[in-house]
């Protein structure tokens, strides 16, 4: 197995970012089949990353093999209290698959101990929601038949 590390997402990687998510994209469901639709997630990718709250996995070659795109949930923010931070999109690149790189990208975001939020698709094809529940997320009630997860710093396994 192949030595991968981990660190913040930096701006200029929302190319290669981009590129992991593509592959994934199926899994989540994520629509980008216009040129529109794949330019605004370009924008959330650079949105995340300038948040300095995203994390990328890096292979010895230091290509990105993974990546976990989170941004301050400013909907759950008053005056700088109650800081939250929302995982947008999260994903592992097929080859890397079943090496722990999912669970140490969640690690890093939780690591901030701040409350964090994620809203999984119903269509989801990745498992994520199950593994979100194995760290201590929590299902919460949501309109529109989304599941909406919540950790809390502190909160058991």
């Amino acid at each position: 197995m192949a030595e991968v590390t981990y660190r913040q997402a930096e701006l200029g990687e929302a190319v290669d970012i981009l590129a992991v998510l593509k592959e994934v994209a199926a899994e989540i469901p994520l629509i980008l089949d216009t040129l529109e639709r794949e330019e605004a997630v370009y924008a959330l990718i650079r949105t995340c990353a300038r948040s300095g709250e995203s994390w990328v996995a890096v292979d010895e070659g230091g290509g990105i093999v993974g990546f976990i795109l989170v941004e301050p949930n400013d909907l759950r923010r008053h005056y700088a209290e109650n800081e939250a931070l929302e995982i947008r999109y999260a994903g592992v690149a097929t080859a890397h698959r079943n090496e722990g790189i999912l669970a140490e990208l969640i690690k890093r975001v939780l690591d901030r101990m701040v409350p964090v939020v994620m809203t999984v698709s119903n269509a989801n094809r990745s498992e994520l929601a199950r593994h979100l529940e194995k760290v201590g997320f929590r299902r919460l009630t949501s309109p529109g038949g989304e599941q909406r997860y919540r950790w809390e710093p502190g909160a058991r396994l």
